[in-house]
């Protein structure tokens, strides 16, 4: 952190609850630690909420396994901060932390279970139930301009056992059909606007109506989209009287009157780039590692491994 931050940081801790500042005493005691309870602890604690109806009329009930319990008031069942968050059922707490260092640092599954000490399929099963929220975070809505393109990733099916319709294929290999298909590539439609807010969604083949229930949630009424020249967009904007600017390759027409579809562009070559070293994302597991690039762009700095376990018990 940057002197200049964390002097901020200390001008405001004078606004800080009795709650908040009893979490934030245990949360620093705890950051030089390889447990991860009493970070998660300390964070719920701040604000708790029951797990199974999310009412905030609770009361503590004793501790279990290492975590404070507690009972809603309206449900009147007990819970503790796990409950209800991909994390709750996991074994091995004392491994998350080393664990959620290899997730930032993007290392394999092998080495990655090497690092915690655990085996390979815990390793794989971990990494899911890490981005399971990562996934499912998602900015509200884009404003201003946005720029929208759409990227394609080949279909895989790795890690199958039960595959179907085809024989196993080396890794790369010749798509069945020529062009862009839909049936030999995932079509990852990404939006972005000039604040860095970025979703992306999967659309299952190239027409108008696909696009439109894509975009539709992303984008605010009001916007500037800015796209390259497919036609879906075109439709999209009209139906939904939205200004569009078309940037169309063309004799180098990248920028028209200013608008470019640059920005979007830059984030797409970054996620082809930091996928490479995977060599091959599973079509069905895809949606987690969209939803971690998000996670490592929204973050930047703030994306450690503490960061990484608060992000993950958000229920």
């Amino acid at each position: 952190m940057k002197s200049s931050e964390f002097q901020a940081l200390v001008e405001r801790l004078s606004e800080l609850s009795d709650v908040q500042r009893t979490a934030l005493t245990a949360a620093l005691q705890s950051t030089d630690s390889t447990d991860a309870l009493s970070l998660i602890d300390a964070r719920f604690g701040a604000d708790p909420s029951c797990g199974h109806c999310r009412s905030n009329r609770v009361g503590t009930w004793g501790r279990s396994s290492g975590l404070r319990r507690y009972r809603c008031r309206d449900c009147t069942r007990t819970f503790n901060a796990l409950t209800g968050t991909p994390l709750a059922q996991l074994h091995r707490r004392d491994a998350w932390l080393e664990y959620a260092r290899s997730i930032v640092d993007r290392v394999s599954l092998r080495k990655a279970a090497r690092r915690a000490n655990v085996s390979l399929d815990t390793s794989f099963r971990w990494r899911h139930r890490f981005l399971r929220t990562a996934r499912d975070q998602r900015p509200a809505v884009l404003t201003g301009i946005v720029e929208a393109d759409e990227t394609l990733i080949r279909k895989s099916e790795k890690g199958s056992r039960d595959l179907f319709g085809r024989i196993p294929r080396k890794r790369g290999g010749n798509p069945k059909k020529t062009g862009t298909s839909a049936e030999d590539y995932d079509i990852v439609l990404i939006a972005r606007d000039r604040h860095k807010a970025t979703d992306d969604r999967i659309v299952r083949e190239f027409d108008g109506q696909a696009f439109d229930e894509a975009l539709d949630p992303m984008i605010a009424p009001g916007v500037v989209l800015v796209t390259d020249g497919r036609q879906c967009f075109k439709g999209f904007a009209k139906a939904r009287a939205i200004s569009h600017v078309r940037i169309v390759a063309r004799r180098d027409e990248r920028v028209r009157n200013g608008f470019h579809i640059q920005n979007v562009n830059a984030y797409t070559s970054r996620l082809k780039s930091w996928m490479a070293p995977f060599r091959g994302v599973a079509s069905k597991y895809l949606p987690n590692y969209l939803g971690w690039r998000r996670m490592i762009e929204r973050d930047g700095e703030r994306h450690t491994a503490h960061h990484l376990i608060a992000n993950a018990v958000v229920s």
